[in-house]
């Protein structure tokens, strides 16, 4: 054996490979190209033996994730190549557990003569947080396509996303405590348990608002981009509802922040259409000296002409009522969305303005008009008034 060698090749196995070279004159890289060949050929060799005693089951896992390997290449599934090598990964990585009659996963982890002896606990850790953070992905893709197929309501995706996500991931941690670590789960439970009631009773009012925006989003009493009024007295358009809090923009652009529990408990007025325009109503007065009829039907006609009044539901004006001689007329008209609420408005009140003027009926009450008339001073009064100058 040449001294050059490496331990298991002679110079006969090597004298081919030297031959067939066009440097035969440089005898000094057989050992550099001996040691080469030597490496490929062994680790060639080990990789078939493992692949022909490998069970049916390995075999049709390397498949599954070659295939989801191709799969992910591919242009058209460019936007789930995460998904599809992740999967891929956790395939190998399960066809790679040392188990009887995985011999290459015996040779890599087992604790074998000849194996290389890697630790086992790195391919469980890698197993649960692969497989965690895939099915995590799997869940917001099913989550965007089924549940909420819009991207309307990306929070409302987002809190159901990350509930599930923290749901996942302790099942994860529980899997790796109890499968990778080998610690008893009981101990870690009872630990967890307890500070789990400190936390329960420190955070109260934090939770609240979390499960009442859970229920918020599983209800859907509003949604962002409705207009909504609580209790009454606030009112604005919803930008935002996540974790703990509803986000709002009032009409003059304040932001609103409202806590969710607090939202739970309130009377919620939604001005969003349902299958029909907003209905809108101006209350007027007018003289009970002129026709009903006729304060009506001039009525009817300005809200028509007005711009930003729906054509679904006919404007329609009714008589309510009678005050102190006045007669309370009600004008009903319909708008697309109660954001234009202000602007539409204004317009119908000047359209009825102009149209009451032009035909010449007066709003509100008519002006009254008060003679004083001068009356004589009786004579015993004048007498009185030259003796006392302070009186009448």
């Amino acid at each position: 054996m040449s001294r050059n060698a490496l331990p298991g090749t002679t110079l006969t196995r090597l004298r081919p490979i030297v031959r067939s070279s066009a440097y035969t004159d440089r005898i000094a890289i057989i050992p550099r190209y001996g040691a080469a060949v030597y490496v490929v050929e062994r680790y060639t060799n080990l990789i078939a033996a493992n692949l022909a005693g490998m069970s049916v089951w390995t075999l049709c896992l390397f498949g599954v994730s070659l295939a989801l390997m191709v799969c992910g290449g591919l242009a058209k599934l460019r936007a789930y190549r995460s998904l599809l090598w992740g999967g891929a990964l956790l395939l190998i990585i399960t066809a790679l557990f040392p188990r009887p009659g995985n011999r290459m996963g015996q040779y890599l982890f087992a604790e074998a003569p000849a194996g290389i002896h890697l630790p086992i606990q790195l391919i469980g850790l890698a197993w649960w947080i692969l497989g965690a953070w895939l099915l995590k992905s799997i869940l917001e893709l099913v989550l965007s396509k089924t549940i909420f197929p819009h991207d309307n309501q990306p929070h409302a995706r987002r809190l159901f996303a990350d509930l599930a996500s923290a749901l996942i991931y302790v099942i994860a941690f529980v899997g790796i405590i109890e499968t990778v670590l080998k610690q008893p789960i009981s101990a870690v439970l009872a630990t967890s348990g307890v500070l789990a009631i400190v936390l329960g009773l420190a955070l109260q009012n934090t939770m609240a608002d979390v499960f009442s925006g859970l229920a918020i989003n599983i209800e859907h009493p509003f949604r962002a981009g409705d207009w909504i009024t609580l209790n009454g007295d606030v009112e604005g358009e919803v930008m935002e509802i996540n974790w703990r809090a509803t986000r709002m923009r009032s009409a003059v652009n304040d932001l609103i922040i409202i806590p969710n529990s607090m939202i739970a408990k309130a009377i919620v007025r939604n001005h969003r259409p349902l299958n029909y325009p907003y209905v809108v109503t101006i209350d007027i007065q007018i003289d009970h000296s002129i026709a009903a009829t006729r304060v009506l039907e001039v009525l009817r006609l300005a809200a028509v002409g007005s711009p930003g009044v729906s054509t679904l539901i006919p404007p329609t004006a009714y008589a309510c009522g009678f005050t102190d001689g006045l007669v309370a007329y009600q004008l009903c008209f319909g708008i697309e969305s109660f954001a234009t609420l202000p602007d539409v408005q204004s317009n119908v009140i000047q359209r009825v303005m102009e149209s009451c003027r032009a035909v010449g009926l007066p709003i509100g009450r008519a002006a009254l008009e008060i003679s004083v008339v001068p009356q004589s001073r009786p004579p015993g009064l004048t007498e009185i008034s030259k003796i006392v100058p302070n009186a009448a």
